[in-house]
């Protein structure tokens, strides 16, 4: 259904965090739909050969940036992070994968940092990058300031990832798209971690 309706990409599961979700992937890759199909993972190269197995078309990469995630998550620092980054941007690449890149809390990262973060994946071979709201901090403004910032330093398409935690995620969305974002990641009634994310019927409803 979301494939008739246009949803252009299509992420369909989590290939290496259960059986259950790698056979849904390959069942959904093999349904010769029109979106993309794609699976998350993490930044280790054994997701992504879950994820190439799964034999769905893209990966979502998403790796942690926030000073917090990369002290008490990661354990890496940020020269660290941006190697990993691109090891597996890389390697996604050399199988074959579409790759969006995303930073995960990247509303809580150091601006700077951001970009060089997308600007090493993108170097490196990244399609398409997001910034992910993980813990759903920003306001309409503060994501308007944010991706307008970033847009300026970023050559590839685009993306945003919002939370709901604060209520937000459809405005901070909206806000985001009209400061230069090209595609939004949104859930089916909002649902997603804790208070969920932005809403597909929400989103598909408003002329932006």
């Amino acid at each position: 259904m979301l494939d008739e309706i246009g949803v252009n990409i299509i992420e369909g599961g989590f290939a290496s965090v259960s059986e259950g979700d790698f056979q849904a992937l390959k069942l959904i890759a093999r349904e010769g739909l029109k979106a993309e199909i794609c699976s998350m993972a993490r930044a280790t190269l054994t997701d992504i050969d879950a994820v190439v197995k799964s034999e769905v078309q893209s990966v979502h990469l998403v790796v942690p940036t926030s000073n917090i995630q990369l002290t008490y998550k990661l354990k890496k620092t940020m020269d660290e992070v941006l190697e990993l980054a691109c090891e597996c941007v890389e390697y996604a690449k050399k199988h074959g994968l579409i790759v969006e890149l995303s930073a995960e809390d990247g509303s809580r990262t150091d601006v700077n940092f951001l970009k060089q973060f997308f600007s090493r994946g993108i170097s490196c071979g990244a399609d398409r990058v997001c910034l992910c709201d993980t813990v759903g901090v920003l306001t309409p403004e503060s994501s308007y300031e944010l991706i307008s910032n970033l847009r300026k330093t970023i050559s590839v398409p685009f993306g945003i990832h919002c939370h709901n935690d604060f209520g937000l995620a459809t405005a901070n969305t909206i806000a985001a798209v009209r400061a230069g974002a090209d595609h939004v990641h949104v859930t089916v009634n909002g649902i997603g971690e804790r208070a969920g994310n932005a809403s597909l019927e929400e989103l598909s409803l408003i002329h932006i």
